[in-house]
């Protein structure tokens, strides 16, 4: 009998330190540590909205995003950042030309300036994921003249397109087609003609996972 309390002892008192545990890991997660990150990048200067919890800023990038196209556009033009990104132009002018925002729990630095764009996805892979085996791998991608290659097929699949009468194209069909065509070249030696039923069923399910996933957001996911 004395055995058997002793071991329900034991185990009421492991369940309450799991739960001491899960409870102070839970405080760290949404609370302690988004506060030490803005701390620490407030001190290099680098300052943005407050989050708000669990969801971060994401409850006002909805907002603005749903007040930006309320409305269709005037009139069609490139310059449509501000309809698109309205919390990118809000933030930026209040905060600079660095600053950071919170996507649920996970902060998300946004950067302006080219230089310093530049030195982090060319240097610091530790901090964008970037490993050496990686650059190296761009380098024979561009060394192999892929890009040009597809390049100057596309250009005359449009020269052959005028000269057969159309006048009218659309242009994002064909900067598609020259990615896959890019692509396929670079991994599979294979042009994007070959591939064009699995480059579809792709784009396809690309759509799909957008579409399904668009308002999912599990908090501390990434």
């Amino acid at each position: 009998m004395a055995a058997l309390v002793v071991f329900l002892l034991t185990l009421f008192f492991l369940f309450i330190a799991l739960l001491v545990k899960l409870f102070l890991d839970t405080i760290d997660c949404y609370m302690v540590n988004p506060r030490r990150i803005r701390k620490i990048m407030a001190q290099q200067g680098v300052r943005g909205p407050k989050p708000a919890g669990v969801t971060g800023n994401m409850k006002e990038m909805c907002s603005l995003i749903s007040k930006s196209t309320a409305k269709d556009m005037d009139s069609i033009h490139h310059d449509i950042v501000g309809r698109l990104l309205p919390h990118y132009v809000t933030w930026s002018k209040s905060y600079g030309k660095r600053f950071i925002y919170w996507h649920g729990i996970e902060p998300r630095m946004c950067l302006t300036e080219t230089e310093l764009i530049k030195e982090l996805m060319t240097k610091h892979h530790l901090v964008t994921g970037k490993s050496w085996l990686q650059q190296q791998g761009s380098k024979h991608f561009i060394g192999r003249g892929h890009m040009v290659e597809c390049t100057k097929q596309m250009l005359k699949s449009l020269e052959n397109a005028v000269e057969s009468g159309k006048t009218e194209f659309e242009i994002g069909e064909y900067m598609a087609r020259l990615t896959a065509d890019i692509i396929a070249k670079t991994e599979f030696a294979s042009s994007y003609e070959k591939g064009k039923q699995i480059f579809h069923l792709l784009t396809s399910l690309q759509h799909l996972c957008a579409e399904a996933s668009r308002h999912l957001c599990f908090p501390g996911s990434r």
